[in-house]
């Protein structure tokens, strides 16, 4: 931010950018993105249609938390090999940025390693998932637990302003 703001005052004040800071911006941006989508996962912050999961229950809730994690994992896996692809190609020419000829391959290997840390935590979600639907009266360990919109809403009220205790009527000593 420091640096956006810095190259923004120089080009606009001064008529003259600094050089190369959307080449830094380029490299740094996606691996930043996707560097944070496993911690995403295990938090259950992304985006998840649950208007249907939230009516099942038992092993056909577990099924169905399966299936769609085994399909996010097989298309996420995909794409991390084929990134690999990308990073070994990206070596193999000696593929750089326009303005600073910086090597784009590291910045591409960040996200392949970002993406396969997603598939490992995508796996250990459809184990934990499995094992809830052979045993669904087991507690979630790495499965992403289906909480009611109440709870969720509390949840979110709670992180942002904290835990509210609620109050007990009579608790102000008044006699």
């Amino acid at each position: 931010m420091t640096l956006t703001v810095v190259e923004v005052l120089s080009r606009k004040l001064l008529n003259a950018p600094l050089p190369g800071i959307i080449d830094m911006f380029n490299l740094g941006m996606a691996a930043v993105a996707f560097l944070g989508a496993s911690q995403c996962q295990r938090m259950g912050g992304h985006v998840r249609m649950e208007m249907v999961v939230r009516r099942l229950s038992g092993r056909t809730l577990w099924f169905v938390e399966s299936m769609t994690t085994l399909v996010a994992f097989g298309f996420v896996s995909a794409v991390g090999l084929a990134s690999v692809d990308g990073v070994v190609r990206a070596y193999r020419v000696g593929d750089a940025t326009m303005d600073l000829l910086l090597p784009v391959w590291p910045s591409k290997a960040l996200i392949s390693v970002a993406l396969a840390v997603l598939s490992v935590r995508l796996a250990l979600q459809l184990f934990d998932s499995l094992r809830l639907m052979i045993d669904p009266d087991g507690q979630p360990i790495a499965a992403l637990p289906v909480v009611s919109v109440e709870e969720l809403a509390r949840e979110e009220i709670d992180d942002v302003i904290g835990k509210i205790e609620p109050e007990t009527v009579g608790s102000e000593g008044r006699s």
